[in-house]
């Protein structure tokens, strides 16, 4: 646990209620709300999530390397593809409240004000179900990056929805992971709303942060996420959260 507790964080930054787990296991409600406040316990962090998916052109799969930096520094770059290449990724950018997006394949790039939560969705006066919470450091909103650093949407929005269970352990990128079952949960999807899709989740024992993600129709795999490497408070450089563009980029906005 020491790469969670030599933390040294600014004065004016909210720090989470719990910095581990019991020994014994905890309850789903208990683990959710450790890992509701996973980005409290770091000041930086890295992570890279390979993503695997089932679609009618056949396996497709997604690498997201994110770098994130408390307050308001965030980046997540998604490379489509098992090689890296010059142009085939996407680069989401976050500087102070200013998000910029950059795709090489097209040579465009777009800026603009980050928009924040509605005021009021997080007054204590609503129901727990109701509130949404908002992260100190933003991420691209549904994405793969966002629900595995803050997943308190995911566990709101679709997980209770359906029975939960215990499914076990497991280690994944070297860690200690427990893994949660939730079956048929509410999806936005018609064609995935089925009564025999079930979806599973890993969060990490010592950290909180989501490092598995399964998705099943029946008794086959279609979308399989895990976290493939995990740096909790790493040095970062600041040239990490700037993007030059080139002269022949066309800003749309």
């Amino acid at each position: 646990m020491s790469d969670l507790v030599a933390v040294d964080r600014s004065p004016h930054l909210p720090v989470a209620d719990r910095v581990a787990l019991d020994e014994d296991m905890p309850s789903i409600e208990d683990l959710f709300l450790f890992a509701r406040e996973a980005e409290l316990r770091v000041r930086t962090l890295r992570m890279i999530i390979e993503e695997r998916s089932m679609t009618a052109r056949g396996e497709e799969l997604l690498r997201h390397e994110i770098q994130l930096q408390h307050p308001g520094k965030a980046r997540v770059t998604t490379r489509h593809g098992d090689e890296d290449s010059l142009t085939d990724y996407d680069v989401w950018l976050l500087d102070g409240d200013t998000v910029t997006i950059y795709r090489p394949a097209s040579k465009a790039a777009t800026r603009r004000p980050r928009q924040g939560a509605v005021v009021g969705v997080g007054d204590p006066g609503l129901p727990v179900w109701a509130r949404q919470r908002e992260p100190l450091t933003a991420l691209p909103s549904g994405s793969l990056a966002d629900a595995f650093v803050h997943p308190h949407g995911l566990f709101r929005n679709v997980l209770v929805t359906g029975p939960l269970a215990f499914v076990g352990t497991q280690s994944v990128a070297g860690r200690e992971a427990i893994v949660v079952r939730s079956e048929h949960p509410r999806a936005a999807e018609v064609l995935v709303d089925r009564p025999d899709r079930s979806l599973e989740v890993g969060i990490g024992r010592e950290t909180g942060f989501l490092l598995l993600l399964i998705e099943r129709i029946g008794r086959s795999v279609t979308r399989y996420a895990q976290v493939t490497d995990l740096q909790l408070d790493p040095i970062i450089p600041p040239s990490a959260f700037e993007l030059h563009l080139a002269a022949d980029v066309r800003k749309l906005y």
